[in-house]
């Protein structure tokens, strides 16, 4: 028995006379043979518009090439060099069954060709078409055109299989079969898989905006708090939009006239949001009044203006011990200097966001050296306790507020990332009803850190290529920096350039290759976590967390090691349970 495409019933098929030939062929064809019913085919003409016809069915087999079938019923004649069929009133003209097969015929080597790539060449196989008259038999010569071989009448429906295996041989024979590979070249360019999908970028850009609406809300929701307090604690789970919440602070205690400071950990973000300061509608006016820096650029410009020595070890954990031991007397020392020298390096107002990753120190001196009214200045902070990566940073504020308030509604990540990032750092967040749902993260086990290159690069280029996803809405993030993960010697993926700058991402000039503790505080709407071979002492739960929660649509982790693994998919599962 054939193989058909498709395979259905007979009694489906609406004109009795390919119902026929159906049948037959079905039936008394080997199964080495693969049928196809009803082709469309579309190409364009000599005038560039397209033409449209159908092969009734294409015989096809490895060894004996392929036969194009032309199907045709009803009563027909060949006289004065035209084809007629019969009607109630007379014969009218139709077009040459034989010229319509050859034409299908001619197509179709066309395509195979084309969607080979030229593994499959027309003189590879041997190929030509035949007519079957289902319902009638015939006398006379044969028409020009055509051959007794190629003519299937009434007589051969019950022989259908020789039929078809002479009017194949009556064609020109090649010296050797296809090849199993070319064969199969041959099966896909003529069954081609056509799928459907809806690219990242639509559900990206809905959850954006959802996201977008919701921290309008927190907004909104603490600014009745900031009415009757000028110094506020503020915690929040990651994707609170806390961040979003210490700007919007920043810029509006800057629009009342108030010189503002606002600090944060991470360089990348205070570069980040020195952008968005430019894009505001106000920010020329509100640059004069609000300066915007992470902790360490901060000090060293306080102690080089004042002319003091700044010198730090350029070696871990040297460096580090400075800012923490140093650090904070140079900075009172230059501030003191500067004060000396009439110059103002105090701010009406502080905004510390990060504040978890603060020193004891860096709170002292932020609060009593750099505020103008150290007890009663107004002065913001906010904090995410479970981001906190340094054991030397405090767990509580070293310094006095008036009230504290706690966001427990992730109001940034899609539920599907929210609640798969909750599972990975043990800890629990609320939702807004309206929450997107997002997309279910990807997990794609690498089989070793070798390989992981080629595999960051595909995915990569199919969310560019297939998804639509623009290189600024799309970051990167390893345990290891651009230069010493498996993207070193990386330029570019998809004609992409790939960067470590977020100023050139930011413009959308590239794809951010970076770390988590270096986007902490920043987002995307794709993010890759790559080269994850396992936990360690510089990549914990803690930056896992942070990685998974810098997504605001969709995340794809790239692993290579077991329990890590095991880990994320348990994250997902558990995410899975309660998302049902």
């Amino acid at each position: 028995m054939a193989i058909m495409r498709p395979d259905i019933d007979p009694d489906d098929i609406p004109y009795d006379s390919e119902r026929l030939v159906y049948s037959a062929l079905k039936e008394q064809l080997g199964n080495d043979f693969v049928v196809l019913h009803s082709y469309p085919w579309l190409r364009p003409d000599r005038d560039g518009k397209l033409r449209e016809g159908e092969a009734d069915f294409i015989v096809l087999h490895q060894e004996k090439g392929m036969l194009i079938l032309e199907v045709k019923g009803g009563e027909l004649r060949y006289q004065n060099a035209t084809w007629q069929r019969k009607k109630s009133h007379g014969y009218e003209p139709i077009t040459d069954p034989f010229k319509q097969a050859r034409g299908s015929m001619h197509y179709l080597v066309d395509r195979i060709e084309k969607q080979t790539a030229g593994d499959v060449r027309g003189h590879h196989f041997s190929y030509g078409h035949a007519v079957v008259f289902p319902h009638d038999n015939y006398t006379g010569a044969i028409p020009p055109g055509a051959d007794e071989s190629l003519v299937l009448s009434r007589r051969q429906m019950e022989s259908m299989d020789v039929a078809i295996e002479a009017a194949m041989a009556s064609w020109p024979q090649r010296s050797s079969p296809l090849s199993n590979h070319q064969w199969n070249r041959l099966a896909t360019a003529l069954l081609p898989e056509f799928k459907l999908f809806r690219p990242i970028v639509g559900s990206a850009n809905d959850v954006f905006e959802k996201i977008q609406e919701m921290t309008d809300e927190q907004i909104e929701l603490l600014s009745g708090l900031y009415d009757d307090n000028n110094r506020v604690f503020v915690t929040g789970v990651a994707g609170s939009g806390k961040t979003q919440l210490a700007f919007d602070r920043a810029v509006h205690l800057a629009k009342d006239g108030k010189r503002t400071l606002f600090v944060c950990y991470n360089r990348h973000l205070a570069a980040h949001l020195r952008c968005s300061l430019d894009q505001h509608p106000d920010g020329t006016q509100l640059k004069k009044r609000l300066k915007i820096s992470h902790f360490h650029q901060l000090a060293r410009e306080i102690v080089e203006d004042a002319g003091v020595d700044w010198d730090p070890p350029e070696t871990f954990p040297a460096g580090s011990n400075f800012f923490i031991d140093d650090v904070p007397d140079l900075v009172e020392q230059a501030a003191y200097l500067a004060m000396e020298e009439g110059e103002d390096v105090q701010y009406d107002a502080i905004v510390i966001d990060e504040a978890q990753d603060f020193h004891s120190r860096w709170w002292e001196v932020l609060q009593c050296t750099l505020l103008k009214e150290a007890e009663e200045g107004t002065l913001f902070a906010f904090s995410d306790p479970i981001q906190r990566l340094w054991d030397w940073a405090p767990k509580t504020p070293p310094v006095a507020f008036q009230t504290k308030y706690n966001l427990r509604r992730n109001c940034r990540n899609s539920r599907w990332i929210a609640r798969t990032s909750t599972t990975i750092a043990k800890t629990e967040a609320k939702f807004f009803k309206r929450s997107p749902l997002g997309g279910k993260p990807d997990i794609s086990t690498v089989p070793t850190l070798a390989a992981m290159k080629g595999i960051v690069c595909k995915a990569v280029e199919n969310l560019l290529q297939q998804h639509d996803i623009k290189p600024s809405q799309m970051a990167l993030i390893g345990p290891r920096g651009f230069a010493n993960g498996s993207l070193a010697d990386v330029s570019t993926i998809a004609g992409v350039d790939l960067t470590n700058d977020t100023r050139i991402w930011n413009r959308g000039d590239g794809i951010l290759v970076t770390t988590a503790r270096s986007f902490k505080g920043l987002e995307a709407d794709v993010v890759i976590v790559y080269d994850l071979d396992g936990i360690s002492k510089g990549f914990s739960h803690v930056d896992l967390y942070v990685a998974c929660t810098r997504a605001r649509s969709h995340v794809h982790f790239l692993v290579t090691g077991k329990e890590m693994l095991s880990d994320i998919k348990a994250a997902i599962q558990n995410a899975e349970k309660e998302l049902a």
